[in-house]
C-alpha cells in the first residue's frame, strides 16, 4: 500500500513526532522537515530558522516522499531511543 500524507501524519503520531517537527501541507514552519508540492514533483527539505533550505530531495510521488520523511523520523527515534537522548 503507498503512503500518503494522511497515513504519514498517523504514523508519525505513533513514532511521537511533534507535529511541530514537520509540515507536511505546504506551511512552511522553521525548524521543520517540510513537504511541499510543486507542480508535479514532491519536495522535502529542512527549513531553517533563516527561511534557508537544507538537505532537499525531490521525489516524482507523494508515497516516494511519505516514505522518505517517515524514514528519516523513524531513524532519529532508533538513534534517540539507542542513546537515551531526549529531543522533546
Amino acid at each position: 500500500m503507498k503512503m500518503t500524507t494522511e497515513k504519514l501524519k498517523d504514523n508519525l503520531n505513533e513514532l511521537g513526532v511533534a507535529k511541530r517537527q514537520y509540515s507536511l501541507s505546504n506551511e512552511l514552519i522553521a525548524d521543520a522537515i517540510i513537504l511541499n508540492k510543486h507542480y508535479n514533483v514532491w519536495e522535502v527539505f529542512y527549513l531553517d530558522e533563516k527561511g534557508n533550505r537544507a538537505n532537499e530531495k525531490n521525489f516524482d510521488t507523494e508515497g516516494e516522499a511519505c516514505f522518505y520523511i517517515y524514514q528519516l523520523f523513524k531513524n532519529a527515534k532508533v538513534v534517540e531511543l539507542k542513546f537515551k537522548i531526549n529531543t522533546k
